[in-house]
């Protein structure tokens, strides 16, 4: 039986697990075209809020998924549901970073004020900082002085990278870290790891968390926050997190699936078997290698398992990267 046919609808990350930049990840347009076509609903939810979700489902459409069967949902819109709560209509909030930011207070009846629009003397009463290509200096201070003034303080997310084309970039999370040194105050937090975006995201589908599962490439805010949410979790490989990283996830931090990339929906599913496997073997240091000649599939199952037991049996588990390098060549990586 494959994964896929546990559950009612699917909550997919976009960056890293559908596309990197500009370019679709291989083989993920045509499991997600083969699962909308089944009738099986997705909801695209990104951490990423420094675009409005109509322009990551044109990215989407170009790279040839269906046009129908899905839709997107961003922290961004969630920062904005989270606020319409808070604040009266038409009340003032700071939007930092991208048009997506922008358009989903614009959405819920906020007036998104921009940094040189703060000149006029208006009060403002709240702060929604997500990413943007043309977030500077003065949109971090801004940040910093109202939330020091005691105006609401939303950030989209806290990923403190992103995956493109040429390799990892600076995400939101390393320019609210940038503001946290200014202040002692803690912004709201609307993306993953929090339950707020998987909320939308289920609403969207019209599905129980417990018939839900998300696909994602990051332990800590896809994976935990799914687990968080009471959501099932597949984890693939090839985006924010390496398969070292998948061996030395906490429990919190380990998904009920893993895979090389979205057609693992679509396959039976791997999981952690009860035992360590004997495809691989550890050392008394903690390296692990490869003993046999297995399947891909048998071989990253093994892996992984082998690897969770030692670490839940206080064994020894070697982290440097060479030793893993060695076995991502193994696995086809």
């Amino acid at each position: 039986m494959t994964v896929l046919a546990s559950y009612r609808g699917v909550i997919c990350d976009l960056d890293g697990v559908v596309y990197r930049g500009p370019h679709a990840v291989p083989g993920a347009v045509p499991s997600l075209n083969s699962m909308i076509a089944d009738q099986v609903p997705v909801v695209f939810a990104t951490n990423n809020a420094s675009r409005p979700p109509a322009a990551a489902a044109t990215h989407l459409r170009e790279l040839g998924l269906s046009d129908e069967g899905w839709s997107v949902v961003t922290s961004a819109q969630a920062a904005a549901a989270y606020l319409t709560d808070r604040l009266g209509p038409g009340a003032r909030v700071l939007a930092v970073g991208g048009s997506g930011v922008t358009e989903a207070l614009g959405e819920v009846g906020l007036k998104p004020v921009r940094v040189d629009e703060l000149a006029d003397g208006q009060p403002v009463e709240a702060v929604v900082q997500g990413a943007g290509l043309e977030v500077t200096w003065r949109d971090l201070a801004e940040v910093g002085y109202l939330a020091q003034a005691g105006a609401l303080w939303v950030a989209t997310n806290l990923d403190a990278t992103i995956p493109t084309a040429r390799g990892l970039a600076p995400g939101n999370g390393a320019f609210v870290g940038a503001v946290r040194a200014t202040t002692p105050v803690s912004p709201y937090v609307t993306g993953k790891p929090g339950t707020a975006l998987f909320d939308l995201a289920c609403s969207r589908l019209g599905c129980d968390p417990s018939d839900t599962i998300m696909v994602g490439d990051r332990l800590d805010t896809d994976i935990v926050g799914a687990r968080s949410a009471g959501v099932d979790s597949m984890f693939v490989l090839g985006g924010a997190s390496s398969l070292r990283d998948l061996a030395f996830a906490e429990d919190d931090a380990r998904p009920t699936y893993f895979a090389f990339d979205l057609s693992g929906l679509l396959q039976p599913g791997l999981r952690r078997r009860p035992e360590p496997d004997d495809a691989v073997t550890i050392s008394p240091e903690g390296v692990v290698s490869v003993r046999r000649t297995v399947t891909r599939h048998r071989l990253l199952q093994a892996v992984v398992s082998t690897a969770w037991h030692a670490r839940d049996h206080d064994q020894p588990l070697a982290a440097d990267a060479d030793s893993w390098a060695e076995v991502e060549r193994h696995l086809g990586l």
